[in-house]
């Protein structure tokens, strides 16, 4: 009976003592250095570039049109002059509120992208530590939930090249 309570302590001594396999990915430079991430970053900076182009145009119309109203104001008789500056509170207030639905809509479009890539980034994480035996992968940031960790436990670069070597740029659109 000795025998078998002291299989039993060195069994769960042996078995603590086991070493996990843990690792860590500095997740700020994952997402600095991923192609979909850069890509999507590139598209939402093209397309609020465009964006800010088009309002600008509008905008300058706009200032056209007060311009012209500034230069006749004085031969304007009271009931034009009234409905010139209703027509052109009107255009402005239509201006900004199309600014501020396309910058929203933008804002929204860019975050939803952003957070499926975020998304894949940490399912792919999942996926390398169960694939190569990990027990635990942390995420290294600025915000330092990994101070320290060999160089030898770094996985970044590893799981870069697979997140990069895996992401095939969509060229169906322009």
């Amino acid at each position: 009976m000795k025998k078998a309570v002291v299989l039993v302590f060195v069994a769960i001594f042996a078995f603590s003592c086991q070493k996990q396999k843990t690792g860590f990915v500095n997740t700020e430079k994952i997402v600095k250095d991923y192609t979909e991430m850069s890509a999507a970053q590139d598209k939402y900076t093209k397309l609020n570039d465009e964006m800010m182009g088009d309002l600008e145009r509008k905008a300058q119309a706009y200032q056209i049109k007060v311009d012209l109203y500034q230069k006749n104001v004085s031969t304007m008789g009271t009931a034009e002059r009234e409905k010139t500056e209703q027509e052109l509170m009107g255009l402005r207030q239509e201006l900004q509120q199309e600014q501020q639905t396309r910058s929203r809509q933008l804002q929204q479009e860019s975050q939803s992208a952003i957070d499926t890539i975020i998304k894949k980034v940490k399912d792919h994480v999942k996926e390398y530590g169960k694939n190569n035996g990990y027990d635990y992968i942390y995420g290294q940031n600025e915000a330092g939930s990994v101070l320290y960790g060999k160089e030898e436990n770094d996985l970044t670069e590893k799981v870069l090249k697979e997140l990069n070597d895996s992401f095939k740029p969509d060229t169906t659109k322009a």
